[in-house]
């Protein structure tokens, strides 16, 4: 397997052989000791360890207890090398400062320190033992060689310092990271949930219920309405089987969840210990937001939950009195809408039409009276008022539809947005379309667009694409939609199972929901390196017989 190789690692391989070359280069001058032969095979040798050892570090980062091994035995390596090449008056005395460097950086306080004593205390006291010619005591063996010592000991601290700046860096851009996936959420739950219906905006907070508590399992409990059946309660993690027995063991505190008004911990027989939080609109309850605790929880991560559960229950309540209000605007727009229409009628075309039947009623009295030219000139009247009116009828009926007066269509609008992101991001979209939207409902053209830009958005975003391909076909009574890239693809079992970390799968299941919502079919197919297809299938009126 390749290891990424880093900034660091680049750093302390240059240093190890630059400390290497200028060691052995001092050696190999120095006339005293073995052949120059000798010397040439030991440096050859010891660059091929230090090949070795810069290897096994790369490798070994993120597996301290045996990085600590390696760092001993080659800290044992060194000594040795001290030893036998002249002890403190070898070349190779500052060698040393590689294990330290590598121990400093990447392990614990205690061993690096453990390490620098132990080379100080058993270079210092073979060489007090061994190699003390001059007869010097143990205390100037020590203070002869005390700028090797105090440079060994800055270098520690400096590393400590250094590791401990770049540990607060890394935890601030975690904490960054952590944040902006969090605006992330919040953007993705309220755009999301904003297109579905009731039922799976449930669906939808619970997955990110999982996503922002990395937990397993998360459930939304709706409360019965009053006069109305409870909206079907949602969870993510359950197996099929459970969830019945789940939502059936919550519906008997329902009575206690009503009066809740705080996060509660509750233990429910068969199912473990789980955290609940009360979910409140301003007019009524609504239900609970849980997720099951994992009994290795302890409690500064069950105050983190807490604070997750409070901020999504406040935010759930917001996006369903949200999706209330819409509810009722939608409504109240239809009527004033049809207020409209109705006005419109009754000041032009109604009057109109009242006008001819009157006309036509005094005609069929006094015909036989009237002369051959009267009679025709009041028939030349009656024409004249009922082509008026039939213009009007098709005044008022052009301004209501933008397909014929000219304005901007749906349809337009999607070839405008693809457009739009083509030049944006020089990616080729090609947009192909089978039949009209016109008699299309509303709920429909808003679902749709949203699948379209969220499919197209991910397929340039994340996927890398460098052409994509839209078909749709309308017909009366089925809409198919194909979204075919070229990118990067990717695994789908991996996306199903681990979404949650992902913006990109989050997407995906958008897309599902929608889909799902209109009582249709969403399919996914991709592979690494091979792009990404989307077919759905959503039959026309299923969603209409759903919500009558």
């Amino acid at each position: 397997m390749k290891i990424k190789t880093t900034a660091e690692d680049r750093m302390i391989a240059f240093y190890r052989y630059f400390s290497l070359s200028l060691t052995s280069l001092m050696y190999l001058l120095d006339h005293t000791g073995p052949s120059v032969l000798y010397k040439s095979l030991l440096i050859i040798a010891l660059f091929m360890i230090a090949q070795v050892f810069t290897i096994y570090y790369r490798r070994l980062r993120a597996r301290p207890r045996v990085l600590m091994l390696v760092v001993s035995i080659e800290m044992a390596g060194v000594i040795a090398l001290t030893l036998l090449t002249g002890g403190f008056e070898s070349s190779f005395k500052l060698y040393v400062l590689n294990p330290v460097l590598i121990a400093a950086g990447s392990l614990s306080f205690y061993f690096r320190w453990s390490l620098l004593l132990s080379y100080i205390g058993i270079v210092t006291t073979f060489c007090y033992v061994f190699l003390n010619s001059e007869g010097k005591s143990f205390a100037d063996a020590v203070l002869q060689n005390g700028n090797l010592f105090l440079a060994l000991v800055l270098t520690v601290i400096v590393m400590q310092m250094v590791n401990r700046i770049k540990r607060q860096r890394e935890e601030a851009n975690a904490r960054t990271n952590e944040t902006m996936e969090h605006i992330k959420s919040l953007y993705h739950i309220v755009e999301t949930s904003s297109q579905h219906d009731f039922m799976n905006i449930g669906q939808v907070i619970t997955d990110y219920v999982v996503k922002l508590t990395k937990l397993d399992k998360a459930l939304f409990w709706f409360a019965k309405k009053s006069g109305e059946p409870a909206p079907q309660s949602r969870q993510t993690g359950w197996q099929h089987e459970e969830e019945r027995f789940l939502f059936t063991e919550l519906e008997k505190h329902e009575h206690e969840w009503r009066l809740q008004r705080e996060p509660v911990f509750k233990s429910l027989p068969g199912l473990g210990d789980f955290l609940l939080m009360p979910v409140r609109m301003s007019t009524r309850f609504v239900g609970m937001i849980g997720v099951k605790l994992e009994s290795s929880e302890g409690l500064e991560g069950r105050r983190w939950y807490i604070q997750q559960l409070m901020f999504l229950s406040e935010l759930s309540a917001i996006i369903l009195e949200r999706h209330e209000l819409g509810v009722i605007e939608n409504r109240l727009i239809i009527t004033n809408e049809q207020n409209r229409i109705a006005d419109e009628m009754h000041d032009s075309v109604s009057q109109s039409l009242f006008g001819i039947v009157y006309a036509t009623h005094s005609l069929k009295q006094t015909w036989r009276k009237m002369s051959e030219s009267e009679l025709e000139e009041q028939i030349d009247l009656i024409h004249d008022s009922a082509t008026k009116v039939a213009k009007e009828l098709r005044i008022t009926i052009y301004s209501l539809s933008s397909k014929k007066s000219g304005g901007p269509t749906w349809l337009g609008m999607v070839r405008s947005h693809l457009k739009s992101l083509s030049r944006l991001n020089d990616v080729e979209i090609e947009l192909k379309i089978t039949g009209d939207d016109f008699s299309l409902p509303y709920p429909y053209h808003k679902a749709l667009f949203r699948i379209i830009s969220e499919a197209t958005g991910n397929a340039i975003r994340h996927g890398a694409a460098s052409r994509v391909d839209v078909e749709l076909s309308l017909k009366p009574k089925w809409i198919r939609l194909s979204i075919v890239d070229d990118g990067v693809g990717f695994d789908t079992d991996l996306l199903w199972t681990t979404s949650e970390d992902t913006t990109s799968g989050l997407g995906m299941k958008n897309m599902q929901y929608l889909a799902q919502s209109l009582g249709g079919d969403f399919q996914l197919s991709s592979s690494e390196n091979a792009g990404t297809k989307i077919l759905i299938s959503i039959p026309v009126g299923v969603a209409e017989l759903k919500n009558a």
